[in-house]
């Protein structure tokens, strides 16, 4: 079923006010108005539109926020604010318009500010730099985002294909006619945390050891640092995979020696197989070193047993030791990313990856459909034949069909990404296509 501009605006008044907004950003309820029914559907419609064009042989991509310049101070801009320009004459707003500045407006890190007229209808009043912290939710990183407004925002990000947010916030995406249920996010579930509990369960096992060593103060820490430690890798990694246009296959096993995967298998052939020595455990020891960097920053003699939340370490930003460890994490995302150009799966453990150009083997025909999941657990499910989907996606399935407790992602080329895992007996499918793994933290 397809979705158009009136279904759409039905959703989007349903879910708006369903979540307060988060602690750093300064609420105004003027600024989150939504316009009217008919308005709001012209609105989207436009960008629709627009989505479908094409500047000068590339595609249109901006985003767009409805909110009145006046929310955003002329004395400010990146990297901890942002900087509005007026035009001196607003523009009209038509998706020709938009094709026109699209090219002005890098979709990283500028927006095109437009707010209603009462006679005009939309009028663009100007441009707004952000900078690209607000590419942190997405891809990763350990700056203070500079948060947007509360106000009504869209992402066109390709034919077809438009994200509606609440400042930064997703509140629905469209793609192809199709709607994504922006809950539906498989990283923020139950299953997916216990999946990896095993190695946060190592790295907190090898810092309270690391406390007990020395003898100047070191906080603790629980399971939602390093949660959001892996998060954050991850992330980066599928960011740099859709940002390369190349697309990709990632086999992550959870364990850090698989067994399934030791000798011959019958299941991955590895071209490219790595060799087990200390290099290939740089992932952990980054992960570790930044455990030990926050609790060791944000130690307190007089509170021995202190225990530092991600929030915490991430307002950390006077130690020049951060920015290095943030950027060795993103050189080991990017490198990671950087495996899946060559044919074949990249293939990783909870700890690192093992090799690449991995080719799945075996018997390909028992598979003949998947469940499409419409929630974070899986639970509502909707089934769909595998033989609507290419070789790279079929071959994955089989493999989730075969190995119960492997997870893959596979990134198209299109920038589409899905997530694959067996769960309650059968392979299950989450679309996270076009910022869906954009996170409240």
């Amino acid at each position: 079923m397809h979705v158009y501009p009136a279904e759409l605006v039905a959703l989007i008044n349903q879910k708006w006010n369903d979540s307060p907004p988060p602690e750093d950003v300064a609420t105004d309820p003027a600024a989150s108005l939504l316009p009217g029914k008919v308005a709001l559907e012209h609105l989207i419609s436009t960008c629709y539109q627009v989505s479908m064009m094409r500047e000068e042989t590339r595609p249109v991509t901006l985003r767009l926020i409805l909110i009145a310049p006046k929310f955003f101070p002329a004395d400010q801009g990146p990297p901890k604010g942002f900087l509005r320009l007026l035009f001196s004459t607003p523009r009209p707003f038509n998706e020709y318009e938009l094709r026109r500045l699209s090219p002005a407006v890098d979709f990283e890190r500028s927006l095109v500010g437009i707010e209603p007229h009462p006679e005009k209808g939309f009028q663009i009043w100007g441009i707004i730099n952000s900078g690209i912290r607000w590419l942190q939710e997405e891809r990763g990183g350990n700056k203070k985002t500079n948060r947007l407004p509360e106000a009504f925002v869209v992402h066109v990000t390709g034919p077809g294909m438009l994200t509606i947010c609440k400042g930064l916030k997703i509140i629905a995406t469209l793609n192809s006619g199709k709607m994504l249920d922006s809950t539906a996010n498989a990283f923020q579930s139950k299953w997916m945390n216990k999946l990896f509990a095993e190695e946060r369960e190592v790295l907190l096992e090898m810092h309270e050891t690391f406390r007990a060593s020395v003898l100047y103060p070191v906080a603790r820490i629980q399971d939602e640092f390093i949660e959001s430690l892996q998060f954050q890798l991850l992330k980066r990694v599928i960011s740099v995979s859709r940002m390369s246009r190349h697309g990709g296959t990632f086999i992550i096993f959870p364990s850090s020696n698989p067994p399934e995967l030791t000798g011959d298998n019958p299941y991955i052939q590895l071209k490219y197989r790595f060799l087990n020595d200390e290099a290939l455990q740089r992932q952990q020891s980054l992960m570790l070193r930044t455990i030990r960097l926050a609790t060791t920053s944000l130690g307190d003699i007089h509170n021995p047993d202190r225990i530092i939340t991600w929030k915490e370490y991430v307002e950390v930003r006077h130690e020049s030791a951060v920015y290095d460890l943030a950027e060795a994490l993103y050189e080991q995302a990017q490198f990671v990313a950087s495996l899946a150009a060559v044919d074949g799966a990249v293939v990783t453990s909870s700890r690192g990856a093992l090799g690449f150009g991995g080719m799945i083997v075996g018997s390909l025909d028992k598979l003949t459909e998947v469940a499409i999941a419409n929630d974070t657990e899986g639970k509502m499910l909707t089934l769909a034949k595998i033989e609507g989907y290419g070789s790279r996606h079929r071959s994955v399935y089989h493999l989730c069909n075969t190995i119960h407790n492997v997870v893959a992602i596979v990134v198209s080329q299109d920038g589409n990404v899905q997530l694959a895992k067996w769960r309650n007996g059968i392979v299950t499918c989450w679309d996270l296509t076009s910022q869906m793994f954009i996170s409240d933290t």
